[in-house]
């Protein structure tokens, strides 16, 4: 079975020079950076072959940190979401419509608000 997943946009996130990162199992993905924007549109596409029907899909959104050069950028987890793929398959013809998620902030976060990915 193969799962589409559409990374459409993020909306009052707390930082800008966002992307998400996908993963579902040992495959990975991710999204180009936007940068200077809280509501990024991203509008991105990803397949993935699902081999378990008890994986989740892991969707995380990241913050980027630029240091001095090209190869010198790391990230910081904004927040995240689980999405079992069990769920997907359960819906009619297999889909899921459009959907904002919460994302669930990292340990030791100080922010109490929960921003939104759809």
């Amino acid at each position: 079975m193969r799962l589409y997943a559409y990374v459409l946009e993020g909306r009052d996130l707390a930082v800008e020079d966002s992307y998400v990162k996908l993963q579902l199992g040992k495959f990975k993905s991710k999204t180009r950076v936007l940068k200077n924007t809280k509501n990024p549109v991203w509008n991105e596409e990803f397949a993935f072959r699902v081999h378990d029907m008890e994986d989740e899909l892991v969707v995380s959104v990241y913050r980027t940190v630029e240091g001095s050069g090209f190869f010198n950028m790391s990230a910081d987890l904004v927040g995240r979401v689980r999405v079992p793929i069990g769920s997907v398959a359960a819906e009619e013809n297999h889909n899921l419509p459009a959907t904002w998620f919460s994302l669930v902030k990292p340990k030791g976060s100080r922010s109490k608000n929960n921003r939104d990915c759809g």
